[in-house]
């Protein structure tokens, strides 16, 4: 979801300078933000929401609320963000003018074709990195692209696409 989020700001203001977005693919070009082929924005706000995470059923909304649950972040913030971004439609990714990473899990399937993304963007880079959309966050060149690229420089090929 911060993804999303991310795109929204960078299109709207203009100290924004370098953007990277991770674990988002086409889903945001051809469906305005979450995947919802994947994970309806509901099942996952009922998943951020129900107070016994051991009843979440989809296996993609539980990996999300134990990551939430595991960072102390805001669940109910996040559920209002997932019900919000489905509703608001088309995003404005004409407005995105900085240099911007698209970064992803080869195993996403919430970042499935980040291609599409990047093509939507004036000036976008695809990284893939192995992982799934929390398992990327572990992987070592995850890090090492986000880095190289605030830094303004290439991601290190032996790590790439």
């Amino acid at each position: 979801m911060g993804a999303v989020v991310s795109l929204i700001t960078a299109a709207r203001e203009p100290r924004v300078r370098r953007l990277v977005v991770g674990g988002i693919g086409a889903g945001a070009v051809e469906l305005g933000g979450l995947d919802t082929r994947v994970l309806a924005p509901g099942v996952l706000a009922d998943a951020l929401l129900a107070d016994d995470p051991a009843l979440v059923a989809d296996p993609l909304a539980a990996g999300f609320r134990a990551f939430v649950d595991s960072t102390g972040s805001d669940r109910h913030a996040l559920a209002a963000v997932a019900v919000a971004t489905a509703r608001h439609g088309r995003l404005p990714l004409e407005l995105i003018r900085v240099p911007t990473l698209v970064l992803a899990g080869r195993d996403d399937p919430l970042a499935r074709r980040p291609e599409i993304l990047a093509q939507a963007l004036s000036d976008a880079t695809v990284w893939l990195v192995d992982g799934d959309h929390g398992g990327v966050l572990h992987e070592p060149a995850f890090a090492d692209a986000l880095v190289r690229f605030l830094e303004g420089s290439r991601p290190a090929e032996a790590d790439g696409p």
